[in-house]
């Protein structure tokens, strides 16, 4: 039973697509084969997320972030980008990348660990995707300040590209989100941020972490034309990523876009979602699941059935398959190089921590077995209590 007294949030927002596939709006100008393919990149990222769970919990990834129920976000909103544009995302994008064809061996040999150099060796990008992705960013906030950076110096260059960012509801409360808006603001940049509403900051209710009517009149505020949208209406999300990137485009200055969905699974693999919410929530956006309302349309529309259903399902559960299987054959890296390019030179605590490593690897318990084995005699005297802190 949740702690929390469930709020949902205002339908006061743009939506084309209502949650039983029913057309509100006009949808947006794509042929049939774009709009299948938007169901098909939603297909396609639940199988990746689904198969990055079964991993994880078989012990072959350490923790692992899903979108489910989520993806119209991250999906609608890259379908807008033009090649050659760039995208910052943060952990729960994967359908950013999955829509431009990331390889997906690539993502998944990240995911268990493996350092970017050897992934490279092992799995070199033949058929880059046509949008320039950042590596995915977990450090809070931290990417929408460079997207801005990378934005502007696109724009110094009089590039005609377009920089797109993500963030969640709770990490809109950090300083850097509000530096780079306010930036972006001042100075024009052609860069659009989505922030995904889904609810929750890992277990912190929305209304919890901000006094803010909605999240979209943060862009107010600095001056950032925004938008409010339905998050789980793919068209809705695409539509209204278009028109704001085609601003930026234009040179008409940035753009923010509040896309109100829920986070229908665990924050993450460590997580544990019943601790802090009620079911009844979720019920309740279960009915508003985004792939269920786009294939209620493409079946309305004739543009999809049965058969095609299965072909897709089938074609990304060989595609997903296929990217493990490669992921596999990678070599495993050495753990100790996580270390080599953290700091300018070598710390104490860097130090403590690769002799700590070394302990556990060679199958000592680190943290009754370590007796300072590998360290300096100088640095011993701090693994006793020493004064050298």
């Amino acid at each position: 039973m949740s702690q929390w007294t469930e709020r949902r949030p205002s339908e006061d927002f743009y939506r084309v697509l209502a949650p039983d596939g029913s057309v509100e709006g006009k949808p947006p100008d794509l042929s049939a084969e774009e709009t299948v393919d938007l169901y098909r990149s939603i297909v396609r990222t639940r199988v990746f997320e689904d198969k990055a769970l079964s991993l994880q919990r078989r012990g072959e990834l350490s923790i692992a972030a899903r979108s489910r129920g989520e993806e119209a976000v991250a999906i609608g909103s890259a379908a807008a980008l033009e090649p050659n544009d760039w995208c910052f995302p943060s952990y729960r994008q994967t359908g950013a990348l999955t829509h431009w064809d990331a390889p997906m061996d690539r993502a998944v040999a990240g995911l268990m660990g493996t350092e970017p150099e050897t992934i490279d060796e092992h799995l070199p990008v033949e058929d880059p995707p046509a949008v320039n992705f950042t590596p995915t960013y977990v450090p809070l906030a931290v990417n929408v300040t460079n997207a801005v950076g990378s934005a502007m110096a696109d724009r110094f260059d009089d590039r005609d590209t377009v920089t797109l960012s993500y963030i969640g509801d709770g990490s809109t409360s950090q300083g850097d989100f509000h530096e780079a808006l306010n930036f972006a603001g001042v100075y024009d940049a052609p860069a659009v941020t989505v922030i995904q509403n889904n609810q929750w900051a890992i277990s912190v209710p929305a209304h919890q972490q901000t006094a803010s009517e909605t999240f979209a009149r943060k862009g107010e505020a600095h001056g950032v034309p925004a938008e409010r949208v339905d998050g789980n209406d793919v068209f809705a999300v695409y539509e209204k990523t278009k028109e704001a990137t085609e601003r930026a485009r234009a040179g008409e200055g940035p753009g923010l876009i509040e896309c109100v969905t829920y986070r229908m699974v665990e924050h993450n693999t460590a997580d544990e979602p019943s601790v802090y919410r009620d079911e009844k929530e979720q019920e309740y956006w279960a009915e508003r699941d985004p792939l269920d309302r786009l294939e209620a349309y493409l079946r309305e529309e004739g543009h999809l059935d049965e058969g095609t259903i299965e072909a897709i399902e089938e074609e990304a559960s060989e595609d997903v398959d296929g990217a493990v299987r490669r992921a596999r054959e990678v070599p495993t890296s050495d753990p100790e190089r996580m270390f080599d390019h953290h700091l300018h030179t070598q710390s104490w605590t860097e130090r403590h921590q690769r002799a700590e490593l070394r302990a556990e690897l060679e199958g000592k318990n680190p943290f009754t077995d370590f007796d300072g084995t590998g360290l300096a005699e100088t640095d011993r005297t701090r693994t006793d209590g020493g004064e050298k802190r």
